[in-house]
């Protein structure tokens, strides 16, 4: 259960933030109503959001790669993972959570708003 409220808030988080582009504090306005991104550190190692979510607001299929959600409020979200049983999970705020990369579909079923901290990890080339 642990597992899967990482993958789903991962999927939730990451999935606002891979519409992100550009520098930071800037607000971002991504494809679904009622998800709000705003941009807090996007460089060649990380991108760093603060993602909200309305009540039923749906972050539709995305896709992340290995990221970490921390909860700023309590949250209740559906997770969808194709080919997989559709979850909820209730995290805490306070509560961190890492998440291995994933392609999903979130949405906030809570009555209301939810935000977090999404941190995406993004492949680093090593140097000899």
């Amino acid at each position: 259960m642990k597992k899967t409220m990482i993958m789903l808030l991962s999927a939730m988080m990451l999935t606002a933030m891979l519409s992100v582009q550009t520098a930071n504090a800037q607000n971002k306005k991504p494809d679904w109503p009622g998800v709000t991104i705003k941009v807090l550190v996007d460089n060649d190692n990380v991108n760093i959001s603060e993602v909200t979510f309305a009540p039923g607001a749906v972050a539709d299929w995305h896709s992340h790669p290995q990221h970490t959600i921390y909860a700023i409020t309590d949250m209740k979200l559906q997770v969808e993972e194709k080919g997989k049983e559709t979850k909820v999970n209730d995290v805490k705020a306070g509560q961190a959570i890492w998440s291995p990369a994933v392609t999903h579909k979130t949405t906030n079923v809570g009555t209301t708003p939810m935000t977090a901290i999404v941190t995406e990890i993004k492949e680093v080339p090593h140097k000899h």
